[in-house]
């Protein structure tokens, strides 16, 4: 059985989405919005708990991906993989603190779904 969850929030005046795809036997989530949605890290965390990111270059998106699949292999004790793409034009350093925590908030909202 399939069972998704689609979060959508405004951060910062932009839209970023989330959507959450959960198996039997493992959790695929996408995170994409702000100024410009993309794929600018992937991170999968398998059935023995190693994690294994993907960063494309310049991107910086592997603090939430990172973040999201640990704590969500932790939560569920499934294999899990992350795509995240969130950008932001112009971005100022309180910007970034303000989508960490956000997007924190919204794990937890995540992986109160049972």
């Amino acid at each position: 059985m399939i069972n998704l969850i689609e979060k959508q929030i405004v951060l910062l005046d932009r839209i970023v989405q989330v959507s959450v795809c959960r198996t039997e036997c493992g959790i695929q989530v996408l995170i994409a919005g702000g100024d410009r949605s993309h794929i600018g890290a992937v991170s999968i965390v398998d059935e023995k708990s190693n994690l294994i990111s993907h960063v494309f270059e310049g991107h910086k998106d592997y603090v939430i991906s990172d973040r999201w699949a640990v704590k969500l292999y932790e939560h569920f004790l499934v294999p899990v993989v992350v795509s995240a793409g969130i950008h932001y034009d112009e971005i100022t350093p309180d910007g970034i603190k303000t989508v960490i925590e956000e997007m924190e908030k919204l794990l937890e909202e995540v992986m109160a779904y049972e």
